[in-house]
């Protein structure tokens, strides 16, 4: 086995630990090792850690910090970070990077699936709740940017996550930043939509993608990703494809909460269908409240019309305009969730699980789900 992100992949967290891909299970004394006061980023692609690691795959072995790709592949998911960077490196030279950063957890949502280190509004609706009591003291210090200089020639991509980069203060200081030094990096941005720098996107010399996250359209947009005006995203959205230099992407994160509203959500992109749309899934994530939010924990009695909206997606896919690709990408993913209805037993504790936590979460935000996403809540006995 070979992991290209072990040659070419440089992920930097608000933590300021190196990794080598956002996928990595960094242990302690991984950590202890590669924070960034002590990694010399122009020759740490050959220290002896990454060497083990490069050792221990092509000897068929999976390293303690590749569990998640070892899992997903032993369960022949295609969500695999190693499969997929194996594609995305194939036309790398030898010294080229993908930088992937995360400046900042600052965020303007709460969104049902996301999780306390990655949005300090999760962060503080987790506490309020008293939904986890050990939420790690995240360090925003990521803020002075020149450690890169040494390697910014070797820098041929940057993928920006937050929080919400286009509002966390050191996301804006890290675009500042960058405009002196005149990079011309492929720039990959995770928005949640609310907000985007116009003057910066106009004016960026480089590829620019923007990957809008949406789940759902309307008033179910607003319960998922809490905090959403969709009016306001949908504008910035169209907005942006006048933008001649910007290609835009949607990624889509499966969960329980919007498999109901996948049609529509597939019907407004047909029209104009972005460059790709991808799939995360909220079990797959790091919210320790996420990880049950698979088709088991929904009751038996209750999966035909789920099942029945997903066929019509389906449908409307099948006569699109749209790349081959990316049609079989989107209905193979269809496909999956309506297996899994069909053949899933039902999981009574996950299902209690689920309505513990959007009851707690709706009491914490002061809202209602049956507001927003009625046919959930009536799937899951929701007042």
């Amino acid at each position: 086995m070979e992991c290209k992100f072990l040659s070419h992949g440089l992920a930097l967290s608000y933590d300021q630990i190196v990794r080598p891909c956002c996928a990595f299970t960094s242990t302690t004394e991984w950590n202890a090792n590669n924070h960034l006061s002590q990694v010399d980023l122009t020759t740490w692609h050959n220290s002896k850690q990454i060497i083990k690691l490069k050792d221990q795959l092509e000897k068929e072995i999976w390293p303690d910090e590749c569990v998640k790709c070892k899992n997903n592949e032993k369960s022949n998911n295609s969500a695999s970070v190693r499969l997929g960077g194996a594609n995305a490196y194939k036309n790398y030279k030898r010294h080229d990077i993908t930088l992937e950063i995360r400046p900042g957890s600052v965020c303007n949502f709460a969104c049902q699936t996301c999780w306390p280190s990655a949005s300090s509004r999760v962060r503080d609706f987790y506490r309020k709740a008293n939904l986890q009591s050990n939420i790690p003291i995240v360090s925003n210090s990521l803020n002075n940017f020149d450690f890169l200089l040494p390697i910014k020639d070797q820098i041929k991509d940057i993928v920006v996550l937050g929080g919400e980069p286009f509002y966390d203060k050191n996301c804006l200081k890290f675009f500042e930043w960058m405009v002196p030094y005149n990079f011309k990096s492929n720039l990959l941005i995770f928005t949640n939509g609310s907000y985007i720098d116009y003057n910066f996107i106009k004016n960026y010399p480089g590829t620019l993608t923007l990957v809008f996250s949406m789940d759902a359209v309307g008033k179910p947009a607003e319960y998922i990703r809490y905090g959403t005006e969709w009016d306001v995203v949908l504008e910035n959205f169209n907005r942006c494809k006048q933008f001649d230099n910007v290609k835009l992407r949607v990624n889509i994160t499966l969960s329980t909460y919007n498999y109901f509203y996948l049609a529509e959500l597939i019907s407004l992109l047909i029209s104009d269908w972005p460059e790709v749309v991808t799939f995360g899934f909220a079990s797959a994530g790091e919210n320790v409240h996420t990880k049950y939010m698979d088709e088991s924990l929904i009751p038996m009695d209750c999966r035909l019309p789920v099942i029945n909206s997903l066929v019509d997606c389906l449908k409307i896919l099948e006569d699109a305009d749209i790349e081959s690709g990316q049609r079989s990408h989107v209905s193979n993913a269809v496909d999956s969730i309506i297996t899994n209805l069909k053949t899933a037993e039902w999981d009574k504790n996950k299902f209690e699980k689920f309505k513990n936590f959007v009851s707690t979460m709706d009491q914490a935000k002061n809202i209602n789900i049956k507001d927003y996403c009625p046919e959930v809540a009536e799937m899951f006995l929701l007042k």
